[in-house]
């Protein structure tokens, strides 16, 4: 980074893609893996909220605990330490690994703040970023002591070529079609069920 850029990121102020420290924060790593999480950012340390640039001192000494804080990042956040004068540039180019977590949270860059994820938002961004497949997630509407009855099996075993007289659990988990004693999505499209138990369809 050169000074004309580093200029123009602090007259544009924080955002999305910036964040100004006067000094090493002790909450880093969130910042680190919300940048992470999003669309990658740079973390200016030594400059306050206003813009006006303070500086920081020891550079090396704080690449080497930057460089320390992204690696400890769940998975480990590949980032660029540089000075520009006196302030310490981190750069966290936008990431292949996500979700990052730091200290077993989750946490991403929602304007010019860093917010944790609540459960429903960290299981939005798996499906989002392609790591929960619909058809791998459990059914809950579907009762397998209810739903799997000896005309249904019947029927299935024909159709799959499965000798009937398996027992159906055994056969649904060897096909993983049932996780954890529950249907899946993809075991419940493809048994027969009564209406009220019809999955929502699979991306």
């Amino acid at each position: 980074m050169n000074q004309p850029t580093l200029s123009h990121l602090i007259a544009l102020g924080e955002g999305l893609t910036a964040e100004f420290k006067r000094s090493m924060p002790s909450d880093l790593g969130r910042e680190i893996c919300a940048f992470a999480n999003a669309t990658g950012g740079v973390i200016l340390l030594g400059v306050d909220d206003a813009g006006t640039v303070i500086g920081v001192r020891d550079h090396n000494r704080l690449k080497s605990r930057v460089q320390s804080v992204a690696r400890s990042a769940d998975p480990p956040v590949a980032v660029e330490v540089e000075s520009q004068g006196s302030v310490l540039c981190v750069t966290v180019p936008e990431q292949h690994g996500k979700p990052y977590s730091h200290g077993d949270r989750f946490y991403v860059r929602e304007g010019a703040a860093c917010q944790q994820m609540s459960r429903d938002e960290i299981r939005d961004f798996f499906f989002e970023e392609g790591l929960i497949r619909m058809d791998e997630t459990p059914c809950r509407a579907f009762d397998p002591s209810v739903e799997i009855t000896s005309a249904r099996w019947a029927e299935f075993a024909e159709r799959a070529g499965i000798d009937p007289g398996l027992p159906p659990m055994t056969v649904l988990e060897n096909l993983h079609l049932v996780r954890d004693t529950g249907m899946t999505h993809a075991g419940a499209w493809l048994l027969p069920t009564t209406s009220h138990a019809s999955p929502s369809k699979p991306a």
